[in-house]
């Protein structure tokens, strides 16, 4: 470790309901609320809508029945980072309730599921499938009121022609993924949407059903509200953070690759931007990484500079451009071109494995927020996940590693400090899950869910005026 230097990071605090301020999400839920939403409300009634065949539409009412009464940690699960699931209700410390009315429930008929069985072809058997989830979806979303949003109750006799593991998340054929059409439906729609499989219902799951409580509250919450059930306190002012990444488009020429972008404010408000084809692809032939040539890199930034101009009225007084590949020179060339009006920029490359490993000298392994800086200090090493002394456990299995965190050589007007500290508040930031953090920061950690959905044939043909921004309809 000679000439290395190590550093540690505050943890970074979340806002909730009067202002009031947590570390840790669950905490934070319990004591204090939620965020409002916009109209000011004390209390979210959400709409739920259930699709399903008889036993996952029950099984999943079943689910939101014991989510109201509230559910404990079973045994020796009582550690402080096991935190009970409160229950719902007009008492609740979640302030949200479910409304589940029989109108707003899409039964697929047992003789329809039973039919699947007989198409030969896997490709036909899946569109069938998604052609009754389609029906049923238009159906429940079509009265008046509608729902907040939709889940999708995966029968399980469906999950079992499809997967040997009743995994509804893992159904895929060459052109198609059965979780990014189901979310198209909903965006269809104007309905955000939720999977569950039979796996999670039947209590066959690696989660606790405590654990699936939570966390399917607060995506549920998250959906229905438009809006986060917690915020940041740490970012500065007038900063536009992208998250960019691409993706293979589905059923076109081998190689067609578009780019996209995921556009965060300093409140944490995000939405989805979607580029358009690589009309110049560059790929490393060390990692097979995309790289966008010059135009396409100055073409995007200035869309995602324009769209954060329209939400604030203003344009940004910083950029930070969050990929998980290196910075070629046309890509750099065109991102600068693109963005020469923006006073400060930071371009990083954030890379999720790096062999190194920190051991302390007790039985727990390093703090989240540790940082390394190696002779040169040309990248760091960020521990993202560690030690939280907020919850006193270390809960995952396995050594930690660091993130890799490489500013550019020439586009950095931050300190290291302030770029990892950003980096560790992002990592707080999924609303499709009340865990403490994530691995990787929302601006590339989720790039994967959402250019799965963005591939689609479905996705790429939508007109720009039809293409929802927002990413609660993603996750």
């Amino acid at each position: 470790m000679s000439g290395f230097r190590v550093d540690f990071l505050s943890e970074p605090e979340l806002v909730f309901a009067g202002g009031n301020t947590a570390k840790d999400p669950r905490s934070g839920l319990l004591k204090y609320g939620p965020c409002p939403p916009r109209d000011g409300s004390n209390h979210e009634v959400v709409r739920v809508g259930l699709i399903g065949d008889s036993w996952s539409i029950s099984a999943m009412r079943d689910l939101l029945e014991d989510m109201r009464y509230g559910i404990l940690p079973e045994g020796d699960e009582r550690k402080r980072w096991n935190q009970p699931f409160p229950g719902l209700g007009p008492n609740s410390e979640l302030k949200m309730s479910f409304d589940q009315r029989p109108m707003w429930r899409g039964e697929i008929g047992h003789d329809d599921i039973d039919s699947l069985s007989d198409v030969r072809n896997d490709a036909d058997r899946v569109e069938m499938a998604l052609d009754y989830i389609k029906y049923q979806i238009e159906g429940v979303c079509s009265t008046t009121p509608s729902p907040d949003v939709v889940i999708v109750s995966i029968p399980e006799t469906l999950a079992e022609l499809f997967t040997e593991d009743k995994k509804a998340d893992t159904i895929r054929t060459a052109d198609t993924d059965f979780r990014s059409r189901i979310k198209l439906l909903g965006m269809l729609n104007q309905t955000p949407t939720q999977l569950i499989g039979p796996k999670t219902l039947a209590g066959e799951d690696v989660q606790p059903r405590r654990e699936v409580a939570w966390n399917l509250a607060v995506g549920l919450l998250y959906k229905a509200r438009r809006g986060r059930p917690w915020k940041l306190t740490e970012l500065k002012s007038n900063t536009c953070y992208a998250g960019i990444s691409f993706y293979d488009e589905r059923g076109t020429e081998p190689d067609t690759r578009a780019s996209i972008a995921q556009v965060f404010m300093e409140t944490g408000e995000n939405f989805v931007i979607r580029g358009d084809p690589v009309t110049d692809i560059a790929s490393d032939a060390d990692t097979g990484r995309t790289h966008l040539s010059a135009g396409d890199a100055e073409r995007l930034i200035q869309t995602i500079l324009e769209r954060y101009g329209n939400r604030r009225q203003d344009r940004p007084d910083r950029l930070v451009i969050h990929k998980s590949s290196n910075f070629w020179k046309q890509e750099t060339e065109g991102f600068k071109s693109g963005s020469v009006d923006v006073r400060q920029r930071d371009f990083i490359t954030i890379r999720e494995h790096h062999p190194m490993c920190l051991f302390s000298n007790t039985q727990y392994p390093p703090l989240r927020g540790t940082v390394t800086l190696p002779p040169g200090r040309e990248e760091y090493y960020l521990y993202t996940k560690g030690f939280i002394p907020e919850i006193s456990a270390y809960a995952e299995s396995g050594t930690p590693n660091p993130i890799v965190v490489r500013p550019h050589d020439d586009v950095n007007d931050t300190s290291y400090r302030e770029i990892c500290e950003e980096i560790l508040s992002f990592s707080k930031l999924d609303w499709n899950s009340s865990d403490f953090c994530k691995k990787l920061p929302v601006t590339v950690g989720i790039a994967d869910a959402v250019s799965d959905i963005l591939a689609e044939p479905v996705a790429q043909n939508l007109p720009d005026g039809a293409f929802p921004y927002h990413y609660y309809y993603y996750m």
